[in-house]
């Protein structure tokens, strides 16, 4: 879907991005990560010509950017910011709905648009549609700002930092909504964040930048196993590598089914199927007990032993 080949971009004398090669695949979710000044959002800004390349070759679907028109391939893409950017003097519809109206599409069909998305991001119309960006919580700012993203159904979606200002209980609430969203409508999304824990709970696949070059690109799991070198390893929190690898598995991996050798349970806490190992391991420090019971809804379903936390194949 997106490919760039020794892509490089200088500011004067200055390489932000230093001949890289990157290849994003369609339906992917890719998130682009390092410290301030590495160079990702830079790079996220070349693939909708915010910022042109220098030199290199950047395509979309095999289309060199540079051939296209500008405004046709901005509103082929959809965009997300921190500030989210949202037209104060407009309502909520108006601001939704601009970007199908630029494309020409039918005034029922921009309605239908508008409404859909508002649902989808769990913004009920009859109450949201006629708010100004002044009325809204950051929270719901921000979740309109990727239905105004989403509106012109894009097939790839740039978010930068859309998360970075906002309160911890509010930004994991909206990151678990993106993760909802994405396993619906299966966009190519390029994500930049300096958040390390965002990055391995979000992407499919993350790339490391350090001074304008891609130090490495690997899924979340790769990553955590085989970081290419210290610096690496060190984003990804040294020491607290296991617990972030704990926070990748799920219960459902390491849970074992009720048998009559089973131990007694009755006192057990009780973890969630779908529920991550890191989770589970901090319930049972929490309660001072070594097994939890294992439930998928209402339903128990099987036990967690703590032994099987510890002892897991870290390659799984």
């Amino acid at each position: 879907m997106i490919e760039l080949q020794q892509v490089t971009k200088r500011f004067g004398d200055t390489r932000a991005v230093d001949a890289i090669d990157l290849c994003i695949n369609q339906g992917e979710f890719c998130v682009l990560v390092g410290t301030s000044g590495c160079g990702k959002s830079t790079t996220l800004r070349m693939i909708n010509r915010l910022i042109p390349h220098t030199s290199g070759r950047l395509t979309i679907e095999g289309e060199e950017i540079s051939q296209l028109d500008e405004q046709q391939l901005r509103r082929r893409i959809g965009y997300a910011i921190q500030s989210t950017g949202l037209f104060p003097h407009w309502p909520v519809a108006r601001n939704i709905s601009l970007v199908p109206r630029l494309l020409g599409r039918p005034e029922s069909r921009v309605a239908e648009r508008v409404e859909e998305l508002l649902e989808l991001l769990n913004l009920p119309f009859a109450e949201f549609a006629h708010k100004y960006p002044s009325e809204l919580s950051g929270g719901q700012a921000q979740r309109v700002g990727v239905a105004r993203a989403l509106a012109g159904d894009p097939d790839i979606l740039l978010m930068d930092e859309p998360f970075g200002a906002l309160d911890p209980i509010t930004r994991e609430s909206l990151q678990n909504e993106l993760l909802r969203i994405q396993r619906q409508i299966h966009k190519t999304l390029v994500f930049v964040t300096h958040d390390m824990d965002e990055a391995l709970k979000l992407a499919s696949q993350i790339v490391v930048m350090d001074q304008g070059k891609i130090i490495q690109q690997a899924s979340p799991a790769e990553l955590l196993l085989n970081p290419a070198n210290d610096f690496v390893a060190q984003l990804l929190g040294g020491e607290d590598r296991g617990l972030k690898q704990a926070g990748l598995l799920r219960v459902a991996e390491r849970m074992l089914p009720i048998s009559s050798h089973s131990p007694a349970l009755d006192q057990a806490p009780v973890i969630q199927l779908h529920d991550s190992l890191r989770q589970a391991l901090s319930i049972m420090l929490w309660h001072q007990c070594q097994q939890l019971r294992v439930y998928e809804g209402e339903s128990l379903v099987g036990y967690l032993p703590l032994d099987r936390i510890i002892r897991a194949d870290r390659h799984a």
